[in-house]
């Protein structure tokens, strides 16, 4: 079953740009400075903004194009999501015994020590607990950009802090209200 087939509702179409856009104004905050990506009126600039400051966009939007759709994700399609594409055992994968975000957040939850198990991994795992903690009645409130390729399980290739946390809040016992995500698919695979 594809992911489109295990979302909430109906799928939205929207522009590349607009995910773009939404990407880049993340990065901005978080770097607290930058251009002001709706000021940006070229999509050249747009992409070159996003790619300086996160290269996995670039696997993302070039070379072959997806189409993209505002979508909320089902509890089913959240926990089969598949960390950001790279290297086998780095990364998101060193601590993915299937590269999927529910194994790493059942690692998190299962964990005697979270602090212990943080220091061994290239991830900020406390981010992950604080950010879990933080999930309120009404669900996360920021998407993820989700990447499907052709028959590949979907990726998350921006948000995997935040799809780990609101795993680890199910794990917990917390009810789930819905993922809002930015969904790219292309049918053949990037």
């Amino acid at each position: 079953m594809s992911i489109q087939d295990r979302l909430r509702g109906d799928p939205e179409p929207v522009s590349e740009t607009e995910v773009i856009r939404y990407w880049l104004r993340a990065e901005l905050d978080e770097e607290d400075g930058g251009p002001d990506p709706d000021a940006l009126d070229t999509d050249p600039a747009l992409r070159e903004e996003l790619f300086e400051r996160k290269p996995i966009a670039e696997r993302v939007f070039t070379p072959q194009r997806a189409d993209w759709y505002h979508a909320d994700l089902s509890e089913g399609a959240l926990r089969d999501l598949r960390v950001v594409v790279g290297p086998h055992d780095e990364g998101w994968r060193a601590l993915a015994d299937d590269n999927r975000i529910e194994s790493i957040a059942r690692r998190i939850y299962e964990a005697e020590d979270v602090t212990a198990l943080d220091e061994e991994t290239p991830k900020d795992l406390g981010e992950v607990v604080a950010l879990a903690d933080e999930i309120d009645s009404e669900g996360p409130q920021s998407r993820l950009i989700v990447v499907a390729e052709g028959d590949d399980p979907a990726y998350v290739a921006d948000g995997n802090h935040r799809a780990v946390a609101h795993v680890l809040h199910l794990l917990r016992g917390g009810a789930y209200e819905g993922q809002e995500a930015y969904l790219g698919v292309r049918e053949n695979g990037g």
